[in-house]
């Protein structure tokens, strides 16, 4: 029988996690609107399947807004990035915030589709805020997915409550 379940990253596998961020996003640190992020403190979720790590999630709570940092699926079309969403909007919510947002590069246009698909709205792009972040951190490639140019940063929200 397999085994899938979804738990809070904690220090059991808090150094492998540490080493996917590393492999996938060259973390730390992390750079999202022009702030650094040290994703080996960040709360977060894994699936976990068989023992193994099939996806990760990263997360900050700041002003009553949850930011998605990082997520990972090792396996796409089986719904992890789905379920790994659906753990931190429910975090989001259970801490008062009033939006889950993100913030994915221009060239990702497979994660834009997905964004979108999941309920989150294009809230702002950022134009030629890349420059900004390659100062911050200068391993930002200069091309992306699809040979394009990694320029801009799309930010997505779900609203998730009104100002009263």
């Amino acid at each position: 029988m397999i085994l899938m379940y979804i738990q809070e990253i904690d220090e059991k596998y808090r150094d492998a996690v540490n080493k996917i961020l590393k492999e996938e996003w060259i973390c730390p640190p992390s750079i999202s609107r022009g702030r650094i992020i040290d994703t080996t403190i960040l709360p977060g979720f894994l699936f976990i399947e068989d023992k193994v790590i099939k996806g990760v999630v990263t997360y900050h709570i700041e002003n009553e807004e949850c930011e998605i940092v990082t997520l990972n699926s090792f396996e796409e079309n089986r719904g992890i990035g789905s379920a790994l969403i659906k753990e931190v909007l429910d975090m989001a919510k259970k801490n008062n915030c009033q939006r889950l947002w993100l913030i994915t590069t221009n060239d990702d246009i497979k994660a834009i589709r997905f964004y979108q698909k999941k309920g989150f709205d294009l809230k702002a792009a950022h134009i030629n805020a890349i420059e900004v972040s390659r100062k911050l951190k200068p391993s930002i490639p200069l091309i992306g997915m699809d040979d394009i140019p990694i320029k801009h940063e799309m930010e997505f929200e779900i609203a998730l409550r009104q100002e009263e």
